[in-house]
């Protein structure tokens, strides 16, 4: 009986003591027990519009769901396609592929709004108006699902070995979709947006627009050179495109054209840009000092963090968001992410697991030597980024 008591007792204690660190890291805004036993790190991350709601598709097979205001979670399947996580935007609802193909529309409540079989998605998307993106694993592009799939881009052109999913990005309107994947330095001569119909625009694999109602390219948007990513502005009148190669453009998107190039983040900005790049002079007037320790300018992920077209860039192997303005190119502010845990910034690979609701001011990374997120929120009137959030 002495024996059972004091091992009553001792497993008691165990517990309080438990208890009470749980407490002790939910005060930190630090949710242990909100990651279930095995997940692997997040390869996909994308938030909810109002920034209330985070889904995630991990490593491990996982799909969670993310609450931001009560810092819980909660396993939406352990056999899921890694690379299927997605909000809806403008709603509560999100999209997730299992491993029998089947992929669901869910609402944040467990609430099954639809499902259908597709083949296995590496990237997919879905309007508010129900048009369905979906991409497959040779980077073919194609809309709708079941008997009324139509092809928008044809398999080829691939990046195979580069390490990166083929990026899609789709208009407030959700008429227009944006592509984005493998930039070339050739791409500014390849005007042969007609000549590629008869192969079904297969090479269209760097920065393009493209026509949702007519299934039709709109316009190539060259400059970028490897592994390539784009992005919208909030209000649909500008894209943001940045590459391996540290170049980064803002574009016009209604016209089609490009406004300016940004700065180097060392040399400041490019005063005979049609020059040769051995005899490109700077002019520094304006640009900041970089952090010490930041130390790198591949681009990795561009995302929008405001309504006022304040964007922030990710480079490679770095953990700062560095601040910009549309109308500039030069940086505003570097804002530290922090390193414990370090943000899912250091392959390309997982370059999707990096999401911002602008509307909102939040921004969610996934991690990356953990299976858990980090969640910030911006203030717009100090331009600042505090973590309040730290699932791990």
């Amino acid at each position: 009986m002495v024996v059972t008591d004091v091992a009553l007792l001792r497993a008691v204690l165990l517990c309080a003591l438990a208890w009470v660190a749980a407490g002790c890291d939910a005060a930190k805004g630090t949710a242990r027990d909100s990651i279930p036993a095995g997940l692997g790190p997040a390869y996909v991350v994308d938030v909810s519009d109002d920034g209330r709601w985070v889904v995630s598709s991990h490593g491990s097979r996982h799909v969670i769901l993310w609450d931001v205001v009560s810092k819980t979670s909660k396993v939406v399947s352990a056999q899921a396609n890694i690379f299927s996580a997605y909000f809806v935007p403008g709603s509560h609802r999100f999209l997730w592929q299992g491993l029998d193909n089947r992929v669901h529309v869910v609402d944040v409540n467990g609430n099954e709004v639809e499902s259908f079989l597709h083949f296995p998605v590496y990237g997919h998307a879905l309007t508010g108006s129900g048009r369905y993106i979906s991409v497959n694993k040779e980077y073919g592009v194609f809309v709708g699902r079941g008997e009324g799939i139509r092809r928008l881009k044809a398999e080829g052109g691939s990046y195979l070995g580069f390490g990166k999913l083929f990026n899609l990005a789709l208009s407030p309107d959700g008429n227009i979709l944006l592509t984005a994947g493998f930039g070339s330095p050739y791409d500014a001569e390849w005007d042969f947006i007609e000549e590629q119909r008869e192969v079904g625009y297969k090479d269209l694999v760097a920065v393009t627009l493209w026509d949702l109602e007519r299934l039709r390219p709109l316009a190539k948007l060259p400059g970028n050179i490897a592994k390539t990513h784009a992005t919208f502005s909030p209000d649909g009148k500008y894209v943001v495109s940045g590459s391996e190669n540290a170049v980064v453009i803002v574009w016009d998107a209604k016209n089609k054209k490009e406004r300016f190039r940004l700065a180097s983040l060392a040399h400041g900005v490019i005063v005979n840009p049609n020059e040769p790049w051995q005899k490109w002079k700077y002019d520094k007037t304006g640009l900041i000092e970089k952090p010490k320790d930041h130390t790198g300018s591949s681009v990795l992920a561009l995302k929008f963090i405001d309504t006022a077209n304040h964007y922030l860039r990710f480079n490679n192997l770095q953990h700062y968001a560095i601040l910009y303005s549309i109308d500039s190119p030069l940086p505003l502010k570097y804002l530290d992410l922090g390193t414990k845990p370090f943000p899912a910034t250091r392959d390309y690979s997982r370059n999707t697991a990096i999401d911002t609701a602008p509307a909102a001011g939040v921004l969610v990374t996934g991690q990356a030597a953990g299976p858990g997120i980090n969640v910030y929120k911006y203030d717009k009137a100090t331009q600042t980024l505090k973590r309040i959030w730290v699932a791990r």
